[in-house]
């Protein structure tokens, strides 16, 4: 797994629960270091340890926790980086899930070793979606699911999508968009303004 997603998610950990969990979590995973390194890659039965050991501590399901941890992608101040990037897909709702398919090329603009998910959008017609997630990592279709959510909360639209399961070793997501205006969304600028 790479670095990037393991220190992404400890940090979702250290801000939503504290520094004190995170810091148990560490010593039971007994890997010789305090933090993961985002320039390196790490064994994947570490990451699945450490969702493992978060969802004992929390007595939170890990599909729960990845969830929250995709949610945290878009909404969390320590997180802005990822929102514009998604952000960048579209000017509202529908524009950014036609760019979903886009989003691993995107994502290795910025971060070349970086394996997201392939993801395939299919339109069903009458605001209906299906996602199929396919990645060796199991576990991403529940953070597509709290991201997109947020990210509905973030357009301003009424959406509802639900985690429909594994099918042909793909995690698939249902989306329904009943209303592309249904909110005002939060405020967005493609030029990230550095006040002056």
């Amino acid at each position: 797994m790479h670095g990037l997603i393991n220190r992404s998610f400890e940090s979702f950990l250290k801000v939503t629960y504290g520094a004190s969990l995170w810091a148990g979590i560490a010593e039971e995973l007994d890997a010789g270091f305090e933090q993961f390194e985002p320039v390196l890659h790490y064994d994947d039965a570490l990451s699945y340890q450490m969702l493992e050991s978060a969802s004992n501590r929390l007595a939170k399901p890990p599909e729960t926790l990845l969830e929250d941890f995709g949610t945290f992608l878009v909404a969390a101040p320590a997180a802005e980086r990822v929102r514009r990037l998604l952000r960048f897909g579209g000017v509202d709702y529908e524009d950014f899930l036609a760019s979903l398919e886009d989003l691993r090329g995107r994502a290795r603009l910025a971060v070349p070793d970086l394996d997201l998910p392939q993801v395939e959008l299919e339109d069903r017609g009458g605001g209906l979606y299906r996602l199929v997630c396919r990645s060796p990592h199991k576990g991403f279709g529940h953070v597509y699911l709290g991201m997109l959510r947020a990210l509905a909360d973030d357009y301003g639209a009424l959406v509802l999508i639900e985690f429909e399961g594994d099918a042909d070793g793909a995690e698939v997501l249902t989306i329904r968009l009943a209303d592309v205006d249904f909110a005002e969304g939060r405020a967005f600028d493609l030029a990230d303004r550095v006040a002056g």
